[in-house]
């Protein structure tokens, strides 16, 4: 089986750089193209393992541009090269004419010609291959952009004597894995005193090296990676095993911080994709060679991709073409130059500038990229389709509130904590005087207030304005208002208010007009308070005097109706009957009038108690018929069982049923009826006097209860005194006369009724 050198080499390179042997690997792999020279081996180590390869490396530094093979770079052992010489028959009688490397590889092409097809092939499409020409194991493998061949001469390759003084373990066996040579390394790691001592115990790294001895003896190779013991300590060894001789030989590499660097970083990497997967936002990374190594949950589900698709790694050219063919993205008229764009920003200098894409379905993506130090590019996309319809909500926000406060009557003004203006609508502008220009570019208070100042001549209002703005304490941020009087006499009220961000708002409103209407309804209130106060007065005045005369005619009347002038004649009585008539009901009528001024002046208040209703309808009809003049009109009581005893007054309940009854009893004659009536409902008693003399029409009943309403014949103060007694209980009253035939007049009050049911006076004036 062909010795897998091409990995030996690749995995030797990272030893060597773990190691810590970094100038080692980097000159055995510092090639140069076309130019026929020996690597050069800058270091112990690197020596070493050449040597124990046992191997002659040919090396190509680049991919073949079509032109040929090519000369290769060379790296071997002088031993070795000699081997190789003596099997290619190119041993040189002179010593100092030694063969070139590409002499050697011309024999070797010479010998075998499918050996110049595979290295085309090999430098071209990186295909490895294995050949055997004269005996000479010859592999070829791509690592990288380079491409490697190993020639092994055989047995006469195993010397590992340049590895005596390695520092990581070298050793050989027979075909039986018996240990047969050693370095100071190996000895040191099997816990050996010397050479002797480990050929006496057959010492190896552990039994598994052994075995692989023999194998490798039968021409098996191997490289395995196993944990061994050493000085106490558990460390990671790579270790490879190849024919040599009748034997095999053995080196080993300390790989303990390479195995750990790279499980750390395979956790980083589980952690790295376990963060991307918790992000939102889609995250996809191409490599230099624009295929797809990693991306995110969030990725596969904005482009609706299948997982295994993704995983087959496809390049970024492909995942393009894919989403066109889907119709993820928006169709466009060059889709060839529009992916040539995209696929040139692995090459472009300098930094990617993000873009937005629109998506069929409507959404907006933010398209962030970033070159990778591999040659690679990350992508991001971040769906702002919410972000950039709040964006619009806000500025259609902003315009709408503008707008709004443009047609305000009032003039606003926002200031900055710093005492800049930062928004004042048209109506602040024209209040102040102040041009749209001025106001678009944001000035700061000072030069809005010269400007103000020219209609409000008070410096002292204008600091304390730019003070409450300006000073960010508690105590001045606080909401205040005042009003104040410009120089031409308008009238304006303000405000200050603290906003949330700092800022603060000024407002300004024009009450001049408010003022003057204020004004005058206060004149307005006093002169009707003045006229009332004359009005009580004069009734009150009035009435008494009326009251003396009318005494004076009702006791006369009463004298001469007794026989104390003499005796009368039958019609004499009659008109005696009449003044006494007429004295009783002016008297009444004056009482009505002092009660309805004392109630308009607010001294009435009602003395509560309980009232029997049945008890107080049948004293009201009683009364009724005997002061009637008129005995063909029946008055009638319906009073409900249940409507017990209310608490009211009881004088006024029966001046209310009396009114009532004399005012009906004014307009009904022979044939009528009147009726005097009681119901309870709940918490509320119905009384009520109806007739069916002449009823009032729609028109005028409105205005029945307003004392002396022109053309009215129902319409009196007693109506107007009923109303008022019912509303000082707390209730309400009705008329109603269907088709204007009768009238019925209904009050409504509370059961139970307290002074607080007396509607207050309204105070007009401030």
């Amino acid at each position: 089986m062909p010795l897998d050198v091409t990995g030996f080499l690749a995995q030797w390179g990272q030893d060597i750089v773990t190691a810590g042997g970094a100038a080692a690997a980097a000159g055995f792999l510092a090639y140069r193209y076309g130019k026929q020279r020996r690597l050069p081996v800058s270091s112990q180590r690197a020596s070493a393992a050449i040597a124990a390869s046992g191997s002659v490396a040919l090396v190509w530094p680049d991919q073949d541009d079509g032109t040929g093979w090519g000369a290769p770079e060379e790296e071997a052992d002088s031993s070795t090269r000699m081997a190789l010489l003596k099997r290619l028959d190119l041993v040189p009688a002179d010593p100092t004419q030694e063969p070139s490397t590409f002499e050697i590889l011309e024999a070797l092409v010479a010998a075998s010609p499918e050996l110049g097809i595979r290295l085309s092939q090999l430098r071209q499409r990186g295909e490895a291959f294995t050949l055997s020409i004269l005996g000479l194991e010859v592999m070829g493998k791509p690592h990288g952009a380079k491409a490697i061949v190993w020639v092994t001469p055989g047995a006469s390759a195993g010397d590992l004597a340049g590895a005596g003084q390695a520092s990581f373990p070298a050793w050989r066996t027979d075909s039986q894995g018996a240990l047969l040579w050693a370095n100071e390394a190996y000895l040191k790691a099997v816990e050996a005193s010397d050479l002797e001592d480990g050929r006496a115990r057959n010492s190896a790294l552990d039994p598994k090296a052994r075995d692989d001895a023999v194998l490798a003896a039968k021409g098996q190779p191997s490289t395995h990676t196993r944990a061994v013991t050493i000085d106490g300590k558990r460390r990671m060894l790579r270790i490879h095993l190849f024919p040599a001789d009748d034997g095999a030989s053995g080196i080993a590499f300390d790989v303990t911080e390479e195995i750990e660097t790279r499980d750390t970083l395979a956790r980083e990497a589980r952690a790295h994709e376990e963060t991307l997967n918790h992000l939102t936002d889609a995250v996809a990374v191409f490599d230099s060679a624009r295929r797809l190594t990693t991306h995110n949950s969030a990725f596969s589900n904005l482009w609706g991709l299948e997982e295994a698709w993704l995983n087959d790694k496809p390049t970024h050219g492909e995942w393009l073409d894919r989403l066109r063919q889907s119709a993820r993205i928006s169709a466009m008229r060059d889709f060839a130059a529009w992916k040539a764009k995209e696929l040139s920003h692995y090459q472009e200098p300098g930094l990617i500038p993000d873009e937005t894409w629109t998506l069929p379905d409507g959404r907006i993506l933010r398209v962030a990229r970033q070159r990778q130090p591999s040659g690679g590019l990350l992508i991001l996309f971040e769906d702002i389709s919410d972000k950039m319809g709040l964006q619009a909500r806000f500025k259609t926000l902003i315009e709408v509130q503008r707008a709004t406060l443009d047609k305000l009557g009032e003039g606003v003004a926002v200031f900055t904590a710093d005492g800049r203006l930062s928004l004042a609508n048209s109506a602040f502008a024209r209040m102040w005087g102040l041009d749209k220009g001025f106001l678009d570019a944001l000035p700061e208070f000072d030069r809005v207030a010269e400007q103000a100042i020219l209609v409000h001549r008070d410096p002292a209002f204008w600091s304390e304005l730019k003070a409450r703005i300006s000073d960010p304490s508690p105590r001045a941020r606080q909401e205040k208002q005042g009003e104040f009087v410009c120089a031409d006499g308008t009238c304006l009220t303000w405000l200050t208010r603290p906003l949330p961000d700092g800022a603060t708002l000024a407002a300004f409103a024009d009450v001049t007009a408010d003022r003057e209407i204020e004004a005058a309804l206060r004149d307005k209130a006093a002169a009707f308070q003045d006229a009332d106060r004359l009005k009580t007065e004069f009734v009150r005045n009035v009435s008494y005097q009326l009251r003396t005369p009318l005494t004076t005619i009702g006791g006369y009347a009463e004298l001469l109706a007794a026989g104390v002038g003499g005796s009368l004649t039958d019609a004499q009585i009659d008109y005696l009957g009449a003044i006494s008539t007429a004295s009783s009901q002016l008297e009444k009528l004056i009482e009505n009038i002092l009660d309805l001024a004392m109630i308009d002046a607010g001294q009435m208040s009602l003395d509560l108690g309980d009232v029997n209703l049945a008890e107080t309808l049948d004293i009201t009809a009683e009364m009724a018929r005997t002061n009637s003049v008129n005995d063909q009109v029946r008055i009638l009581v319906d009073c409900d069982d249940n409507a017990g005893i209310i608490r009211a007054d009881k004088a006024r309940i029966r001046q209310i049923l009396f009114n009532l009854v004399s005012n009906a009893q004014r307009f009904t004659g022979k044939g009528d009826t009147i009726t005097i009536g009681a119901r309870r409902f709940d918490d509320t008693v119905r009384l009520w006097v109806s007739d069916t003399g002449p009823g009032i029409d729609m028109a005028r009943q409105a205005s029945a209860f307003e004392g002396f309403a022109d053309g009215n014949r129902r319409a009196g103060v007693s109506l107007a005194l009923v109303k008022r007694f019912v509303e000082l209980h707390g209730g309400w009253v009705s008329l109603a006369s269907p088709n204007a035939k009768g009238v019925t007049v209904s009050c409504y009050l509370p059961a139970a009724a307290t002074q607080l049911h007396a509607a207050p006076e309204l105070d007009l004036v401030d």
